[in-house]
């Protein structure tokens, strides 16, 4: 019995002092378990760590909006940014209009101007081979009286003579000239064939007489000459 009752008195004896390191501390409420230490400072560590995440973070944002001019991206912007560069576009595309409306219009008047331009030097040029001819026509009315009022054949005669002379020289100040015809062999581009002989003691294919003189205008021919050929003319 009294090693029993020895035994009862140390297990009471450890279970009051255990008791005593459980109990709770002055002041923390009836009820409420005392929280270790260390869990007290990693708590109080991770907010100082939160708080200096945060700090960073705010002091990266501003840095990157002093540098770029923009503040954070609330979607207001792009729209402002979609209607200023339609403005653009709409005032850009309106000025190429008008840019083209008025080459349009340049163009109109330079056709206009060298239509006008190739009128007026047409006429120029047509006025001036007429007031040529005017000198042609005056000597051939003087050889027509001169023929009702005399008898003179030759005279007559050498005053047309003049007249064709006179005008062969304004034609030939115009760049009009004569074809050659008699002895030449014959070219389809400038004769036209009227007439042939088999044989008329000439080589084949050349012009033995000359029925109408043709004419060329500097390098185009104003017509053929119509002429009679010797021998065979390939058909032309």
């Amino acid at each position: 019995m009294r090693v029993e009752e020895q035994r009862r008195r140390e297990a009471d004896s450890g279970r009051e002092s255990s008791g005593g390191a459980d109990r709770p501390e002055a002041g923390t409420g009836p009820g409420r378990e005392a929280e270790p230490q260390g869990s007290e400072d990693r708590r109080e560590a991770g907010k100082e760590e939160r708080s200096e995440t945060s700090t960073g973070e705010e002091m990266g944002q501003r840095r990157d909006e002093g540098e770029t001019g923009q503040g954070p991206d609330t979607g207001e912007g792009d729209g402002a940014d979609v209607a200023a560069e339609m403005e653009r576009l709409r005032e850009e595309v309106e000025s190429w209009r008008g840019r083209a409306l008025r080459m349009q219009a340049d163009f109109e008047n330079f056709r206009r101007r060298t239509r006008q331009e190739r009128e007026e030097w047409a006429a120029s040029a047509t006025m001036g081979v007429i007031e040529r001819l005017l000198p042609v026509l005056d000597h051939l009315e003087l050889a027509l009286q001169s023929g009702q009022q005399s008898t003179d054949v030759q005279s007559l005669l050498q005053g047309v003579e003049m007249v064709v002379r006179q005008f062969r020289e304004i034609l030939e100040g115009e760049g009009v000239r004569t074809i050659e015809t008699v002895g030449m062999p014959f070219d389809p581009n400038v004769h036209e064939a009227v007439a042939q002989v088999p044989d008329s003691g000439k080589p084949p294919g050349t012009i033995i007489e000359e029925f109408r003189k043709g004419y060329r205008y500097k390098d185009r021919v104003l017509r053929p000459a119509m002429v009679k050929v010797s021998g065979d003319t390939g058909g032309n």
